[in-house]
């Protein structure tokens, strides 16, 4: 219990940090009870008290008590900064309250005062809850025109706006600004843009952002390699030839998909069969599979473990003159050790060193291991790849 001594420094500052305390541990009502307190027994209160008042309102999702705490600064003849008022339209966001988010941001520039970044991102927000694109791409023009430039955070509210009121357009925009600016984009930027695209039935856009997602290393969730199969379907129903970047999109989709437990061993073969019948329509299509989709299809089937496919799509990437990859022999030397084929994981490895690649630690490691499994004459003779299954478009 705190002891308030009237006008007393110590207990204003012990009222502040008790006031911060509640708001980490989402306790908006005691913060409120303390501030209260505090007024009644004319404690000596400056904006900080209010400010983490109204942000523990917030974080408790009371946007009533946020701006009803704002009000009190106010009367209190305690001017509100750019900090509270910020806390205070985040409240609001978290509430669902766009047109009260607004109000906020009009009322700190007839203050005089200039949002910031923090600011306009809660206000985007807000708009983008309440599906309001149009205010929300608005926000973003004020931050350029005040020359404040958008964080990530502003950047994905404004295009999940855009993709909630189906303007794919500008969502699409939105991302391209955000590449520009060189802001690294999330796999939450990515899949609202796909969502934007799907909705507006542009089914080669969202397949080239998977595709985006994928080359960036981004982790997609489970679902995604679903959806571009989905994505591809719906592109040749709608008589629409998919691309190279969309095969691949689909291929390295495939390849991604979820192995967990959880998921049983038909699933698991569901999805590196998906992979081969990919690259097989590519080649149907009289589209060339780049290394690209060669190394996801491979490993797809280690995943799956089929290296007899794994070593087919190799076989395929040599006659069809496609140079594959340490990625490409990785997953291909990985197959081979998981169908405890060591002497043909030991090929590939002499393979790799013969094209001057550089094997990955895990491919050194099963060449190593697979040499003490064959003789010593069985792994210095085995020069060719003669023996490996003949290709019949990724299938034996």
């Amino acid at each position: 219990m705190l002891d308030f001594g009237r006008g007393s420094r110590e207990s204003a500052i012990s009222l502040e940090a008790l006031i911060k305390n509640c708001g980490r541990t989402k306790q908006w009502s005691a913060a409120l009870r303390l501030l209260r307190d505090a007024i009644r027994f004319d404690v000596q209160l400056v904006p900080s008290h209010y400010i983490a008042t109204v942000s523990a309102c917030r974080k408790g999702g009371q946007w009533q008590h946020a701006l009803s705490v704002l009000s009190e600064m106010w009367e209190a003849k305690l001017e509100p900064n750019v900090i509270s008022y910020s806390a205070g339209i985040s409240a609001c966001e978290k509430g669902h309250q766009w047109q009260r988010a607004l109000a906020l941001l009009s009322e700190m520039l007839k203050a005089k005062l200039e949002p910031d970044v923090i600011s306009y991102s809660a206000g985007i927000s807000a708009c983008e809850k309440g599906e309001q694109w149009q205010p929300a791409l608005a926000l973003l023009s004020e931050m350029w025109r005040g020359r404040l430039e958008p964080d990530v955070i502003s950047y994905s509210a404004g295009i999940s706006a855009c993709e909630k009121g189906e303007q794919w357009q500008r969502a699409l925009a939105l991302l391209s600004e955000m590449r520009k600016a060189k802001l690294e984009l999330n796999v939450i930027s990515y899949s609202v843009g796909i969502s934007a695209c799907e909705k507006g039935h542009q089914w080669q856009q969202a397949l080239a952002l998977l595709s985006h997602i994928l080359q960036a290393k981004l982790e997609p969730d489970g679902e995604q390699w679903q959806r571009a199969l989905v994505l591809l379907s719906e592109m040749r129903e709608a008589k629409l030839e998919p691309n190279v970047v969309s095969y691949n999109a689909g291929v390295s989709a495939c390849e991604k998909g979820d192995y967990n437990a959880g998921i049983s061993a038909c699933e698991k073969g569901e999805q590196w069969q998906r992979a081969l019948a990919l690259l097989c329509e590519m080649l149907e299509a009289k589209l060339e599979p780049t290394v690209i989709s060669y190394s996801a299809g491979i490993s797809a089937c280690e995943k799956g473990e089929q290296w007899q496919r794994a070593l087919s799509l190799l076989s395929d990437m040599w006659e069809g003159t496609v140079e594959p990859t340490v990625i490409s022999y990785n997953a291909g030397i990985i197959a081979c050790d998981k169908g405890k084929q060591w002497q043909i994981a030991v090929s590939l490895l002499s393979h790799m060193w013969e094209a001057k690649l550089v094997p990955g630690v895990a491919s050194y490691s099963i060449g190593v291991s697979a040499c003490e499994r064959v003789s010593c004459a069985n792994c210095l003779g085995v020069g060719g790849l003669g023996f490996l299954p003949r290709a019949s478009c990724g299938r034996s």
